[in-house]
């Protein structure tokens, strides 16, 4: 087993991918991080977000998948406050959240939004959680493609165009 010698994630995780120096992709996307003109990003995303914003308020603007975590309440913040978008937010949870996770969850509804939580049938969840477990050493498998998969679902299902995701997980966790 081989480790990156920058974060330590081994080489057993999915699609890691490390350098000939021993580095993985992750770290070398966030190093490049530092390289990015934020303020021409803003612009950029300023002008998609234009796009999709709806002329009239009637629908949805976006929708923004959110956990409760302070990616979500800054992703919600930007796009609400800072672009002006109605985003319609929604939450995959497999389980009851911790009471500091509920309580993140009420302050993002707070910000002013609409809100749709999705908890699966426990026993297909679990049987789940034992393949990624047995299969790929992560019990949280099923939870992070239950976002993705009903993210788009909602998003199909409230003809909402546009999702806005907090991080690019293949870039951010294996590059």
């Amino acid at each position: 087993m081989k480790f990156c010698r920058n974060c330590l994630y081994p080489d057993t995780k999915p699609s890691l991918e490390l350098d000939n120096e021993g580095i993985c992709a992750a770290c070398k996307f966030s190093d490049e991080k530092d390289t990015i003109d934020w303020e021409l990003r803003k612009k950029d995303l300023g002008k998609i977000l234009d796009e999709y914003r709806s002329k009239d308020g009637s629908r949805y603007d976006c929708l923004i998948p959110v956990s409760g975590g302070k990616d979500s309440y800054f992703q919600t913040h930007v796009i609400k406050n800072v672009f002006g978008l109605n985003p319609l937010l929604v939450s995959f949870h497999p389980r009851d959240l911790v009471p500091l996770g509920r309580k993140n969850i009420e302050n993002l509804k707070n910000m002013g939004v609409d809100y749709i939580e999705f908890t699966p049938n426990p026993i297909i969840y679990k049987k789940l959680q034992k393949i990624g477990l047995v299969e790929l050493g992560d019990v949280t498998w099923p939870e992070h493609h239950g976002i993705f998969a009903y993210t788009v679902q909602v998003a199909v299902a409230y003809n909402i165009p546009l999702m806005i995701w907090g991080e690019n997980t293949v870039a951010e966790y294996v590059g």
